[in-house]
């Protein structure tokens, strides 16, 4: 038997709203001190109200299920399924409220703000159009978010395969197969309206995309572990070898005299990864620190100078480094010179750096002064 609510009835003014309000509120700040975490504490209320709405559902699914999914043989609205959804509606202001008090950075834009308001809305539709029973029957899709909340609150408790599979069966399979039914059968169960069947269209992308996500995780963790266990494996077996240094690294052959220095062995390659690793390493740091264009800076300094400072030969020249040969000649490093032409240079290299005086390291070509005792002689050459 339907049952019909007043119009005055409002969300607000409702007692069952009012009660459930009160025992949500009590029930989150009498379980908060008990987990220590904010995301623990955020997913309290989501736990209670999945419970709720779970086993308020179950008549409602033994009866879809029974009759083979014929929509036509769900039980009509009544007031445990009215208290229902203002229960619902309840949970859905409170965890905003709360939420926005005590777990701020956990309410997210589109699965608390979006979510939550719009969800307020079709509970209130629902109830309005005498339709509590339709959304208490699709509230069996409570399931794997009570799944999920019971394993953040109790992370042992945590199962990926049976909240994949929870969310699979009710939130995408029965999703479309009540979908459909609401659409066909909608002159014999909501008089004909279309309502039931639209809102359950525009909510099926949300659902499908948190089942890619869920299944997204699955892969991601799963090439994680693959990996985690390729290396725990390589460690181990490095450690056996050093531990056993008698076990062969490579399987022997059939041949008994090869070499024991033909057969690989895995230090020579461990050590060319660290070598790499390091050669990489200290190359992020010498860009890092911008090193290769401090000594790009350096080297053109260096030829600047070079270009600033007089020739070598020109500096030997200026402070004697030269030896005279048996002809009389001048010789420096391996080539001879002509006395005159080392005058004319020295001269104009005398001159282009401003009249400096030569006090030592040359001397006449002609005569040579040797101290000797207290006196000196001096010789003349010829």
């Amino acid at each position: 038997m339907m049952i019909s609510f007043p119009a005055t009835d409002h969300l607000f003014h409702s007692t069952a709203f009012q009660s459930a309000l009160v025992v949500l509120t009590l029930a989150f700040y009498l379980a908060s001190p008990h987990f220590p975490t904010t995301k623990q504490r955020s997913w309290i209320l989501t736990t209670t109200s999945s419970a709720v709405m779970s086993i308020a559902s179950l008549p409602l699914a033994y009866d879809y299920l029974s009759s083979y999914g014929d929509i036509t043989r769900i039980q009509p609205s009544s007031m445990w399924t009215y208290c229902a959804c203002r229960f619902f509606q309840a949970y859905l202001i409170a965890d905003i409220v709360l939420g926005l008090l005590h777990y701020r950075s956990r309410v997210n834009w589109l699965t608390g703000w979006v979510h939550h308001s719009v969800y307020v809305f079709i509970v209130e539709y629902s109830i309005r159009q005498n339709w509590s029973h339709i959304f208490c029957l699709c509230a069996i899709m409570e399931i794997p978010t009570f799944v999920l909340a019971i394993a953040t609150i109790y992370p042992h408790l945590r199962s990926d395969v049976l909240f994949a599979a929870t969310f699979f069966l009710t939130r995408i399979l029965l999703h479309v197969r009540l979908g459909f039914s609401f659409f066909l059968h909608r002159a014999r169960v909501t008089d004909g309206s279309m309502g039931p069947g639209i809102i359950m269209a525009c909510i099926f992308p949300l659902h499908a995309f948190w089942f890619s996500g869920c299944v997204k995780g699955f892969v991601k963790r799963s090439q994680q572990g693959k990996k985690k266990k390729r290396v725990a494996d390589g460690n181990s077996a490095i450690l056996a070898r050093r531990e056993h240094p008698s076990i062969p690294n490579a399987t022997p052959t059939a041949s008994p005299h090869v070499s024991s220095f033909t057969s690989p062995s895995p230090r020579p390659s461990t050590f060319s990864r660290r070598r790499v690793a390091l050669r990489l390493a200290m190359r992020q740091r010498w860009d890092q620190f911008r090193l290769s264009r401090a000594g790009r800076h350096f080297g053109e300094m260096q030829r600047r100078l070079r270009d600033v400072l007089p020739m070598r030969e020109l500096v030997y020249d200026y402070v004697g480094i030269e030896r005279g040969d048996m002809d009389g000649g001048i010789v420096r490093e391996g080539l001879p010179i002509d006395s005159t032409s080392l005058s004319a240079r020295l001269a104009s290299s005398l001159s282009a750096s401003e009249g400096l005086v030569v006090s030592k390291g040359l001397k006449s070509a002609d005569s040579l002064s040797v101290p000797v005792g207290s006196g000196s002689v001096s010789s003349s050459t010829s």
